[in-house]
């Protein structure tokens, strides 16, 4: 005897619908270039794992001013020299881009134009102005991939490079999928995720000059 199928209930099937639009989960496949957002560290955990298992040949880790005193908990060996780098950096300067190759590892100020995801890809971008790649992975949590994608395709538009959006796995990452509701931490997590894609869907639709303005982005 079958058992009978479990109905989800419509309150929260349509509060998983909201979740599942906010995010992105393309294949993870080889790449040029793994890149790294900033704010969690599971991220970087997640990308070290993918480098490791030799999806790219590059990894480039985008690294906060309040996340470089925790680098120390992953197995990421050059935690001293970035510190050294904040200590002689000023604070609103203490944003780095870290690149990790069989070459070594490169450490410099990212200098964003605005330190959040808008900016921070237009860092990006600066970047792979000096050191090209064709091929991305672009990994973060779940939820603020559909956000990431949408300025990336506004911001690398025209250029001859494909992104894929890799969230982190549910076992590495600080915000579930399953009764996101029920969780505070979560609750908030999500919803000023809606929020913010709300706001970049209308941004990003204006002429470039009316985004700079609208982002506050400095020179």
């Amino acid at each position: 005897m079958t058992e009978p199928v479990r109905r989800v209930p419509w309150r929260q099937s349509l509060l998983y619908r909201l979740y599942e639009s906010l995010t992105r989960n393309d294949p993870v496949t080889p790449a040029d270039l793994i890149f790294v957002m900033a704010g969690r560290m599971e991220r970087k955990r997640y990308g070290l794992d993918l480098y490791r298992a030799g999806l790219a040949p590059r990894l480039l880790l985008s690294i906060g001013r309040f996340e470089i005193s925790k680098m120390g908990t992953l197995d990421f060996a050059e935690t001293p020299r970035l510190v050294a780098e904040r200590d002689r950096t000023p604070p609103d300067q203490r944003h780095f881009f870290c690149e990790i190759a069989a070459a070594g590892t490169r450490i410099e100020k990212a200098r964003l134009p605005r330190w959040n995801t808008y900016g921070e890809l237009l860092g990006l971008r600066a970047y792979l102005d000096r050191h090209p790649a064709a091929r991305i992975l672009i990994v973060s949590t779940a939820v603020h991939l559909r956000r990431t994608a949408l300025a990336f395709q506004r911001i690398f538009r025209g250029l001859p490079i494909e992104a894929h959006f890799c969230p982190v796995p549910p076992e590495l990452s600080s915000v579930g999928r399953e009764a996101w509701w029920t969780r505070r931490y979560d609750r908030r997590f999500v919803l000023k995720e809606t929020g913010k894609l709300a706001g970049y869907s209308a941004i990003l639709k204006l002429p470039d000059w009316m985004v700079r303005r609208v982002m506050r982005l400095r020179e």
